[in-house]
């Protein structure tokens, strides 16, 4: 099921990688986006490209997965549907690639500024569940207990 998530105050954003990691984590705006500052300035590129959100995936220990096509009623292969895939996917937590964005399915329910439920997934990671983000900061540095 749909559920809005806004990821800033902004009225209108481009931010659906920050968003999506937002969701999967549970960490704010800024810790995200500090989180990718150092990749993006390694690899000289923005949060939203692919070199950038797949270093960082890589470095949180999430791999990608294939997606399985499925047979539509006709017989023919084809990419499931955001919908279709939370549908099937109802325990752990997901980041969704589709065409042009990104999305977290958490738990059977993708959040998101606009129900992008029709896209096709090309790819996905599974976020690791052992990790208690509470006790990191953006940079990835491990905050004290209190």
């Amino acid at each position: 099921m749909f559920k809005y998530f806004k990821s800033s105050k902004r009225k209108s954003s481009q931010d659906c990688v920050i968003r999506a990691i937002m969701v999967a984590t549970g960490w704010e705006w800024e810790q995200v986006f500090n989180a990718l500052v150092p990749i993006c300035l390694k690899e000289k590129d923005v949060p939203n490209s692919d070199v950038v959100y797949r270093k960082f995936f890589s470095v949180m220990g999430w791999e990608p997965k294939k997606v399985e096509k499925e047979e539509d009623k006709y017989g023919d292969l084809r990419l499931p549907t955001i919908e279709e895939f939370a549908r099937s996917h109802k325990k752990g937590i997901y980041v969704l690639r589709v065409a042009g964005h990104m999305v977290c399915v958490k738990e059977g329910d993708w959040h998101d500024l606009w129900d992008c439920r029709y896209s096709k997934v090309r790819k996905y990671w599974e976020v690791k569940g052992d990790t208690d983000w509470s006790y990191y900061d953006g940079l990835f540095n491990k905050k004290n207990k209190k």
